[in-house]
C-alpha cells in the first residue's frame, strides 16, 4: 500500500464546508440584501381602501382583483388541459368519427 499513488492522500481526515452549508451562507446573504425598506403608513379613506381591495396592501393578503385573476387562470388553464387529454385519448383511443 506504501507503493501506491495514492499512499498519504486518504489518510489526512479533512472537514471541508459542504455544498449545503455553502448554499445556507449565501441564501441568508441574499435575504439580508433583498429586506424592504420599511414602507410609509397607508393613507386613510378612499385611496387606501381601494388599495387594501385591488391588491396594494402589501405582502399580507392577496386582494380581490389578484383572487379574481388567479381563480380565471386556474379555471382557463384545468378547460384548456381537458380539452387537449380529450382530443389526444379520442385520437389514441379512435373516438367519435
Amino acid at each position: 500500500m506504501q507503493e501506491s499513488l495514492l499512499a498519504g492522500h486518504y489518510e489526512n481526515a479533512v472537514d471541508r464546508e459542504s455544498a449545503y452549508e455553502i448554499l445556507k451562507v449565501r441564501t441568508a446573504e441574499k435575504q439580508a440584501a433583498a429586506q424592504p425598506a420599511p414602507q410609509p403608513a397607508e393613507s386613510g379613506g378612499l385611496g387606501g381602501m381601494l388599495g387594501g381591495v385591488l391588491g396594494g396592501g402589501g405582502r399580507r393578503r392577496e386582494g380581490a382583483a389578484e383572487a379574481l385573476a388567479k381563480s380565471a387562470a386556474r379555471a382557463i388553464g384545468s378547460e384548456v388541459g381537458r380539452q387537449i387529454i380529450r382530443g389526444v385519448l379520442g385520437s389514441l383511443l379512435g373516438g367519435r368519427r
